[in-house]
């Protein structure tokens, strides 16, 4: 494919919903694993094949180089009875210093904090060019009443913490319910990031395509 393709006739913003749609991940396109740091944190990069049409020509390389290499989804999900496992969504090679966009899905009905915020701690820890991060929360609210809710408001700290870490985030996007207290964390980083927040889910579930 050359330049002189119809598609490059099109308007640019017009070409980016195009790859936007073509580039969105499925289900499949997650390698879930309950070793993210062995599958993902080695010596040698995770790699996913690039995708196809990026292959054809330099110039459609060019325009869909900064998506393909510049964002990642990090998906939690539960597998059968309680086996929660962590996966990537990526095309090419993982390199965490070149994201500049982070997707965290959090595909669970409660927090499980203790299967991914530190496994999350370390990816954002070298994601240094990281300017987004877009939550998609999933789990229920907790009752900050009693031992558990105590236990999870502890842990929703330590996960703002992280955040508040980032120190080229720019904008920070949230879909789902959130309670009153993450409310309250987010105004704090609305002082040096955008903070958009939508109640609906980003990420839509088997059988609700």
């Amino acid at each position: 494919m050359q330049t002189q393709s119809p598609l490059f006739n099109l308007p640019r913003e017009v070409r980016d919903k195009i790859y936007e749609f073509y580039l969105a991940f499925d289900h499949d396109d997650f390698e879930d694993t309950l070793r993210p740091q062995l599958v993902y944190l080695g010596d040698v990069p995770y790699s996913q094949p690039l995708p196809s049409l990026m292959l054809t020509c330099k110039s459609l390389y060019r325009e869909l180089s900064p998506t393909v290499h510049g964002e990642t989804v990090l998906r939690v999900e539960v597998h059968g009875w309680n086996d929660r496992r962590i996966g990537f969504g990526i095309r090419g090679a993982l390199r965490f210093d070149r994201l500049e966009k982070l997707y965290l899905l959090i595909a669970t009905e409660h927090p499980n904090w203790n299967s991914w915020l530190s496994f999350f701690e370390t990816v954002v820890g070298r994601a240094k060019n990281l300017q987004a991060l877009v939550i998609d929360w999933g789990p229920r609210p907790v009752d900050p009443v009693g031992w558990t809710g105590r236990v999870n408001t502890k842990k929703e700290d330590m996960f703002f913490d992280v955040i508040a870490a980032i120190e080229r985030l720019q904008v920070i996007k949230i879909y789902g319910y959130i309670s009153s207290r993450w409310t309250s964390r987010l105004d704090k980083i609305a002082t040096r990031a955008h903070v958009v927040r939508h109640r609906f889910r980003w990420w839509r579930e088997p059988g609700l395509d």
